[in-house]
């Protein structure tokens, strides 16, 4: 019984909807261009059955190749997501391995620059004890040359 009393309900709100929207003058004119084209159509198409045929299967074609290259698009768009997914964890490797290699080249810098400094410490002594042992090493070697070559001479 509800139901009854639901579809009542719809088709008595659809009725009094359609009756207040014809108050319109734009929306009777549009409802009256529209109910003309569909009645000379059905009549055309009533004495043309063949050609009512035809546009059938003509839609029917369109819809089949629209459904072909939708699913074409499907299973294309899909065999990326897969090659995609391969792709992942092959890119999270190499990122893995740039990342290592990008730390021993930052330890193998800082080594260097720590091989670097501690020879320039080296190399460069403190100006009073470069001064000693400078003059000493030349003074000592130069005796030493002056004494080797007299020995030569006897």
């Amino acid at each position: 019984m509800s139901q009854n009393k639901l579809m009542t309900g719809i088709v008595v709100g659809a009725a009094v909807g359609a009756l207040v929207s014809l108050l319109d003058r734009n929306t009777r004119e549009d409802v009256m261009n529209k109910s003309r084209k569909a009645s000379e159509n059905a009549k055309y198409y009533a004495s043309n059955k063949d050609e009512l045929k035809s546009a059938f299967k003509e839609q029917a074609e369109r819809a089949q190749n629209l459904y072909a290259r939708i699913s074409e698009d499907a299973s294309y768009v899909g065999s990326k997501v897969e090659q995609v997914k391969k792709l992942v964890p092959e890119v999270k490797e190499v990122a893995q391995d740039a990342r290592g290699a990008v730390m021993e080249t930052k330890e193998a810098v800082v080594e260097s620059k720590d091989d670097v400094m501690s020879a320039v410490k080296e190399d460069n002594p403190s100006p009073s004890s470069s001064l000693t042992d400078d003059s000493s090493s030349t003074n000592g070697s130069s005796s030493n040359n002056t004494d080797s070559q007299n020995q030569n001479r006897n």
